[in-house]
């Protein structure tokens, strides 16, 4: 029987075997041979047996030997007299004049005679069919076996296979990762065999802090996403923007569409006053999340409570996002892969100005009688109807009178300052392994050509990784893991007044294009956003990450593991900008000659960030009956370095070089450093009975070197629990629908560090003050701020609650977590000081705050025939409130330095304004045009018809905010809160055939947005102009209108009607379609003769439309901080078209 035991390998007839060989394509063949003719086999065999020979080829090379035991007699000694001898050239020794004949299928070697017996094939009957997966895609090398016997054989390239068997046989088809089935045939027709996946042997885990779980072990509040399922073939450059939706809890914003900008990440709402972002560890360092290659990455987890986080102490208040890059594969192929991407863009979202006969129509109703640039109004409305009428009459678009020049042409400064913008992506990767090594190599290049004329508008960043693990020998595995990033980027700048964006903005829809000749018959350039990119020179910044990741695994004995890993990072960075001096005659004032800026300013900043990693952990694992024990523990120290060099120079000699030695005006010098350290030892233990009761803790002895020394370090424990109820003996009843039924309930507490490095430190800042001593500048310093030397870490614990459901088979899931998270010892300034100090309290741990909320995920995943579908929806909500904060007066609003007054009860994100009631009309004033008795009016301003009346909550007829407190608001009241409520996403996508469609949605339900600049406002301040959505505005004629009565420039009641208050606040719910991708996998049949494995091409659309309740223009998804709002119009996000192939080789 012994002898027996390497024969179940699939085992081909004679016939068999010339049926699948015609089905080698020749490329296939020729690459398997080439590797065969490399392969040097160190072997001398002298009196072997042809098993031991085919074992110890098996243990030196990569291929597998298949064959039928009643053919090759594997007990037979031979010699191999040559050490080092090729491959092939031993199985030709081997098989030398026995009739067995060998063929190569990739990793395969499958040996036959060359007849069987006439007798033997009178015995059998042949039978015929064809394996697929649960998509229609054949499966190649799948095993066929006539069971209780050594014959079978293995699917060919197209799935299709034929096997002679004894009549009235039962066929075992397997492949790895599938499950297996047993089939009884009779032959009469061929066999359709579709495996299903094994969920047992790819049951999946889940990456966690120090190491991987079961996913049906997990306890804590934790999401996971594979990164090739929800990035597809969407033309994202970034991890951020795959992640978009992606996870319930996981919010990701961005301010700009600009190429190569980034996005902040959010877990689960606001964790601390003093901001923070989640820890971003990249195979368990932490790591830039922006320099990574989207298509380098295998997984990404996030640990979302504290239960799964403390294991990272200090650093992790903010939640942990785990990303897994992807590694090679033992035991594999050579396998290279080449994707790319070509993509074009355009704003998706743009405003669009009034015509200039609205705009001109709008200062007449302002009470423009001769506008602020001389133009009288009734004589511009009389030249532009008859422009509209006989527009020949003006060939070049305006007239001029009495020497005033009038426009009459309209313009789109928007459109002349932009172009389709074009993106390229490239990035090819090749992995294989050995059984004792791994190996894989990639590289990506980014090349992105924003939407702003010329090529000053770009970024590209260039991705190159190596990673390599070989078991040298079973008890230790070393690895290295090498990746660069290099990202270059230039942004237009412009010195001249507004800007670029602010220019487009603000300037009239009738604002001339081109050139103007001057009076001394020279031409200059109208002060236009495209004449400013061309004439202005852009911002350049360079980037360039380097990360070492060395790491051995040790394994003394079976059931340890020990981990030690230590990491250099190196990030640089570089920014010059220049603000040049250039001429161009000003649209906007009868078009003078101006200068940009009185004097150019050429300006350098470099700096460095050196960061270095030890980890050095082991784990335990012990299964005994039916418990399951694992053990974990380790030190982990960090160091941070940075240092920034700026330097700046006034006055260029030669604008087209400037540099900092070409300077002949004034200079400054500006150097800063930081450095700090964290140390820490942690744990985790984990507890299972009968798999069914599960238990965790994790903690974290942590220091930190932002902290005094008395008050450094603090342990930080959590704990967690969960009840698979789906396994218990009483829920048999529901074994029919019930797949999964988990329970979990966890707490933990966690230390914040975000501070600053020195903030316990007195020290002295130096600066230069205005004033001169002996003809220049002298450097002064600053009195150091009081400090306090026992402040410590910001504590946060997280009580979470949450259930795991699965149904029909896991083709449903729901995932639903409840949470309370407390934050308590935020830094915040102490008790009032008195004044006669002269200097503001020190920070203390004064403040805490508390967010509660909830997060669901549902999927449904299932196949109707040849059809394969799945949808996916993920549903989140928080909110946070202030529940300590040292401000006894309750100030409302910021204080001089731009920070909110926090309060007690605070919710964060309200917003604070006044309840509109109506627009005042003719019937509130009496003949003398002053105010009826009991109609207020708003302090220090007199209404006209057409203002904004507000309720007068105090009955005091004055409108106002009190003393500006919570205690005394006046007629202020909390009027709406900028939180995003109801995060969702969806996704889903069904596949026929290679043919596949997806699509992503994601949105916010509820949101209140105060917006008050001038592409929502009309005529916003002085020099803004009107848009077409902002012409609804009050005339003696328009009584029933959105908007109040016009003034000039900032005279009226401009400030009175703009208050914060409820007429103007705006809805900012959306629903994006992120993205909609068709694609399609060429016929495996069709690409084998080539030598290709995967072929598939695809065209894609991001940001295609979004559904919103804001004004065309104004973008829902652009971070709006605070109840003020946000000003102005800048970079906008674009709208994507893509296509492009991605092939395995």
């Amino acid at each position: 029987m012994e002898n027996n035991k390497i024969f179940w390998r699939k085992v081909p007839s004679v016939t068999n075997l010339l049926l699948c060989g015609m089905f080698i394509p020749v490329g296939i063949l020729h690459a398997s041979e080439s590797y065969g003719q490399r392969v040097m086999i160190d072997l001398t065999a002298e009196n072997m047996t042809v098993k031991e020979v085919l074992e110890q080829i098996e243990s030196q090379s990569d291929f597998d030997f298949f064959y039928n035991n009643a053919h090759v007699d594997l007990n037979r000694q031979v010699t191999v007299p040559d050490e080092g001898e090729e491959l092939f050239t031993i199985l030709d020794s081997v098989f030398e004049g026995t009739g067995v004949k060998y063929v190569v299928m990739d990793k395969k070697i499958v040996l036959s005679t060359e007849a069987e017996t006439t007798q033997s094939v009178q015995q059998k009957q042949k039978i015929s069919g064809r394996v697929v997966d649960a998509s229609g895609e054949p499966i190649i090398g799948a095993t066929i076996k006539e069971k209780g016997t050594s014959n079978g054989t293995i699917s060919d390239f197209d799935g299709n296979f034929v096997l002679e068997v004894s009549p009235s046989s039962v066929l075992e088809i397997s492949y790895i990762g599938y499950q297996s089935q047993t089939i009884k045939s009779d032959g009469s027709q061929p066999l359709s065999i579709t495996l299903k996946e094994d969920t047992q042997t790819l049951e999946e885990v889940v990456v966690v802090g120090y190491g991987v779980q079961k996913k049906a072990n997990l306890t804590g509040a934790v999401s996971s996403v594979k990164m090739d399922e929800i990035l597809g073939d969407r033309p994202v450059t970034s991890v951020s923007d795959a992640l978009l939706g992606a996870m319930p809890g996981l919010q990701v914003t961005g301010t700009s569409g600009q190429p190569g900008s980034e996005m902040s990440f959010n877990i689960r709402g606001t964790n601390s006053i003093n901001g923070g972002n989640p820890l971003v560890l990249v195979d368990n360092v932490e790591m830039d999340i922006n320099m990574l290659n989207p298509e380098d990455i295998e997984s990404v987890t996030v640990l979302k409570d504290a239960a799964a986080s403390a294991i990272y102490g200090a650093r992790a208040a903010f939640g942990v996002i785990l990303v897994t890059t992807k590694k090679g594969s033992t035991d594999s192929s050579v396998s290279i892969n080449y994707s790319n991407n070509f993509s074009f863009s355009r704003p998706a979202n743009m405003p669009h100005k009034a015509s200039p006969m609205q705009t001109v129509q709008a200062y007449k109703d302002m009470g423009w009688v001769n506008y602020r640039t001389g133009e009288n109004v009734d004589t511009w409305l009389g030249l532009l109807e008859d422009y509209v009428q006989n527009p020949g009459n003006y060939p070049e678009g305006y007239t001029t009178i009495d020497g005033l020049r009038y426009q009459l042409q309209e313009t789109d400064l928007f459109d002349d300052m932009l172009e389709t913008g074009f993106q390229q992506t490239h990035n090819v990767s090749v992995n294989g392994g050995t059984k004792s090594l791994s190996y894989r190599m990639s590289a990506g290049m980014v090349k992105q050509d924003g939407v702003l004329v010329t090529d000053k508008d770009a970024y590209n960043r260039y991705n190159i990784s190596s990673y390599i693990r070989s078991d040298i020998y079973s008890w230790i595995t070393p690895e290295l893991d090498i990746k660069y990033t290099n990202l270059n980027s230039s942004l237009p700048t412009s010195s001249a007044p507004y800007g670029i964006w602010g220019a487009a903005s603000a300037f009239p829809s009738y604002f001339p294009l081109g050139e103007v000749e001057m009076e001394d018959g020279s031409s200059l350039p109208i002060n236009t956003p495209r004449n400013q990119i061309i004439l202005g020179a852009p911002t350049e910044k360079k980037r360039d990450n380097l990360r070492l990741l060395g790491k051995v695994t040790i394994t003394p004995f079976k059931d340890l593991k020990v981990i030690a890993e230590y990491t250099f990072n190196r990030k640089s960075a570089e920014t010059t900008k220049y603000d040049n001096k250039f001429e161009y005659a000003n649209g906007i004032s009868n078009f003078n000659k101006e200068s940009s800026i009185a004097n150019s300013k050429y300006e350098i900043t470099s700096g460095a960030t050196d960061y270095t990693a030890l980890n050095i952990y082991g784990n335990y694992t012990k299964t005994v009956g039916k418990h399951d024990f694992s053990a974990m523990a380790g030190f982990n120290q960090e160091s941070y370095t940075y240092h920034e060099v700026k330097s700046a120079r006034w006055d260029m000699i030669n604008d087209n070089l400037p540099s900092l030695s070409q300077g002949t005006g004034a200079y400054e010098n500006k150097e800063a450093f930081s450095e700090y350290r964290v140390r820490g030892l942690f744990y985790r233990l984990n507890y299972s009975f009968a798999g069914k009761y599960l238990f965790e803790t994790n903690g974290r002895y942590d220091g930190s070197s932002k902290f005094p020394s008395e008050s450094r370090f603090g342990f930080f424990p959590s704990v967690s629990a969960g009840w698979r109820v789906s396994e218990e003996r009483f829920m048999d009843w529901s074994d029919s629908f019930l797949s999964n039924l988990k329970l979990r309930v966890s707490w933990g507490n966690i230390g914040n560090q975000n501070v600053d490095p020195y903030q316990f430190v007195p020290a002295m800042e130096a600066f230069r003050p205005n004033w001169v001593v002996d003809g220049s500048k002298p450097t002064a310093l600053e009195p150091p701020a009081l400090v306090s030397n026992s402040f410590t870490w910001e504590k946060v614990s997280t009580l979470d609650f949450g259930f795991d459901l699965g149904l029909f088979n896991n083709r449903l899931n729901m995932v639903f977590d409840w949470y309370r998270r407390d934050t308590k010892g935020m830094l915040a300034p102490g008790m009032e000081l008195p004044g006669v100090l002269g200097a503001k309290a020190p920070m203390q741990n004064a403040a805490d705050l508390r967010s509660k909320g909830w997060e669901i995920s549902i999927d449904w995943n299932d196949r109707i025939g040849n059809v394969s579908y799945y949808l996916g929806f993920n549903l989140y909500d928080s909110r946070t409130k202030i529940m300590k904060y040292d401000n006894e007066s309750q100030l409302l609003g910021k204080d001089a330095d731009g920070k909110l007054y926090y309060r007690e009860g605070m919710d964060l994100g309200e917003i604070w304004g006044y309840h509109t009631d109506r627009l005042y009309t003719e019937d509130d004033f009496d003949v003398n045009g002053n105010l009826k008795p009991g109609i207020p009016k708003v302090e220090g301003y007199n209404p006209n018809p057409g203002d904004v009346l507000y309720v007068d909550y105090n009955n005091d007829g004055l409108i106002n905010n009190g003393t500006n407190t919570g205690l005394d608001p006046g007629d202020m009241r909390i009027i709406g809160n900028n939180t995003r409520r109801y995060q969702y996403g969806i996704r889903g996508g069904a596949a026929w055939k290679g043919l596949s469609l997806s699509f992503i949605l994601q949105g916010v339900g509820k949101r209140d947005m105060w917006i008050m600049n001038e592409l929502f406002y009309p005529h916003y301040d002085e020099f803004s102009t009107f848009y077409d959505t902002q012409l609804d505005y009050w005339t003696p004629e328009h009584t029933d209108s959105y908007f109040p009565r016009l003034y000039q420039m900032s005279k009226g009641n401009t400030a009175a009607n703009t208050m914060t208050q409820t007429r103007y606040l705006q809805n900012g719910a959306y629903l994006s379609i992120r993205n909609i991708t068709l694609s399609y996998s060429l016929p495996k049949k069709w690409l084998t003769p080539w030598g290709a494995k995967n072929l598939q091409i695809f065209f894609s659309g991001e940001n295609l439309f979004t559904f919103d309740h804001l004004p065309k223009g104004l973008d829902p998804e652009r971070t709006v901080t605070d109840d003020l709002g946000s000003r102005g119009f800048t970079y906008p996000y674009m709208r994507q078209y893509s296509f492009g192939i991605n092939l395995t080789l």
